[in-house]
């Protein structure tokens, strides 16, 4: 059901997938019906993976996370949430960049299948990503297909 894939050409994370220093994914789902961006935005947010790091954000960061939050930028109406604002949208497409400027979370649409990326940066350019990034790698891939997956049973959830 979650694939580990390339990243489309015209995709906005293009940028770090093309750069030697920075570490790039990407999963796609097919949900079986057409998504809005915005849809996709609001259940991916909503899932219960993703409640954990609500509580972190709200605690450690004071910046909360909850599901009415995310409505703003779901409909492009603002361009932060939470720990991240928006460094790109296109057509079908968001690109958030976290408060370190070290993380990105990509999102996009196309047709019926839902794509969900990440781009790890270096402090500086040309600069190692760290001992702690490859520590957490392992880990890192399973939450991006958990995330997705919710966010996946959430959608499918909502057109019944």
């Amino acid at each position: 059901m979650i694939a580990a894939a390339s990243l489309p050409d015209h995709a906005l994370l293009r940028r770090y997938a093309d750069r030697a220093d920075c570490f790039t994914d990407c999963y796609v789902a097919d949900i079986g019906r057409p998504v809005e961006l915005g849809t996709y935005l609001c259940a991916f947010y909503a899932t219960w993976v993703f409640a954990p790091e609500k509580a972190l954000l709200r605690v450690v960061l004071g910046r909360p996370a909850r599901d009415f939050d995310v409505m703003p930028l779901a409909l492009g109406e603002s361009d932060r949430f939470a720990a991240w604002d928006v460094e790109e949208r296109a057509e079908g497409q968001v690109l958030l960049c976290d408060l370190s400027g070290r993380t990105r979370s990509w999102f996009m649409v196309d047709g019926t299948q839902v794509y969900f990326g990440s781009a790890v940066v270096p402090p500086y350019e040309g600069a190692d990503l760290g001992r702690v990034f490859r520590a957490l790698l392992g880990f890192h891939h399973v939450y991006s297909r958990a995330l997705l997956r919710a966010a996946v049973a959430r959608l499918r959830a909502m057109s019944r």
